[in-house]
């Protein structure tokens, strides 16, 4: 296995349990789509702070600094609309929907980094496309249509697409990876700031915070964490790799999020069950199988 696909691989694993903490929150605990995107947001900036102090402050050209921190704050907006989605959808049917990603990654990446897939490369990304899109379907009163947090997701999924580039764009510019990591993750760190400074935004996140249980705080930290570390290895993973491909990648973090799903389910009774009946399965395991020949196809 390549150090590229290792740590491609990686990211979804360790973005897989946290869409089911962050199901938990959501649901349960802080039923505050702006409350929660705060909290993911301001947790990046200790981290941006301690990169800085290691590894010190490059600063390339203007431009680079400018699109680093704004491809920041494009990847803390969309939580909003991905924690929305949790409201209503089980997590394993957002993860799949979250393949859609690859699709914006694609189409952005030829534009503007020229990147061109051979036939072997676009065959992988035509199978892993398609099984996100069959687990995007959904039967409702007799007939399959898209669930509703589709809506919600593909503005997500674009926005963050979006973020993407623009790191694998210009991190090239930078001394080191850490270093264009930082202000990648001060920016994302910014939204939360603009938030703070706003007398309903402070009232919200106060009402929101102030009284949860200390559970309830170890599932905040390990979910930002876990995403945290899902991030950086992405991230790194774009810098080896093309980035629709490495994006495509993702496809397998509903693999995860589902097994994480159904492994919690007995012992905590906050996490949503999943939804395990025999068509809903059928759906879901057709469409893993897709995304799991798609990976064998690209590795051999």
């Amino acid at each position: 296995m390549t150090t590229w696909l290792f740590f491609a691989i990686l990211a979804p694993l360790l973005w897989g349990l946290p869409n089911v903490i962050d199901s938990i929150l959501r649901r349960h605990y802080v039923k505050s789509d702006l409350a929660l995107t705060w909290f993911t947001a301001l947790v990046r900036l200790p981290v941006a702070i301690i990169f800085f102090l290691v590894v010190g402050i490059d600063i390339p050209t203007p431009i680079a600094i400018f699109f680093m921190l704004f491809g920041g704050m494009l990847w803390t907006l969309p939580f909003i609309l991905y924690y929305q989605a949790l409201k209503f959808e089980e997590p394993s049917k957002i993860a799949l929907l979250l393949q859609l990603i690859p699709v914006f990654i694609l189409i952005l990446a030829f534009f503007s980094l020229e990147e061109v897939l051979t036939i072997h490369q676009g065959i992988s990304f035509f199978l892993i496309l398609i099984g996100g899109f069959f687990a995007a379907l959904k039967r409702k009163k007799g007939s399959w249509r898209f669930s509703l947090a589709f809506w919600l997701i593909i503005l997500a999924c674009f926005l963050w697409a979006v973020s993407d580039v623009l790191f694998k764009k210009f991190e090239p510019t930078f001394n080191t990876f850490f270093n264009a990591s930082a202000f990648f993750m001060l920016g994302s760190a910014f939204p939360a700031l603009v938030i703070l400074s706003l007398s309903k935004g402070r009232k919200i996140i106060t009402h929101h915070f102030s009284n949860l249980p200390s559970r309830v705080w170890g599932y905040l930290t390990f979910s930002v964490a876990s995403g945290i570390s899902g991030s950086l290895s992405f991230a790194y993973a774009l810098t080896l790799g093309k980035a629709s491909l490495t994006a495509v990648i993702l496809g397998i973090q509903p693999l995860f999020t589902l097994l994480f799903g159904i492994l919690l389910a007995p012992f905590f009774v906050e996490v949503y069950r999943e939804d395990i009946s025999k068509k809903a399965l059928l759906l879901k395991g057709f469409s893993f199988v897709l995304i799991i020949l798609g990976l064998i196809y690209l590795q051999f």
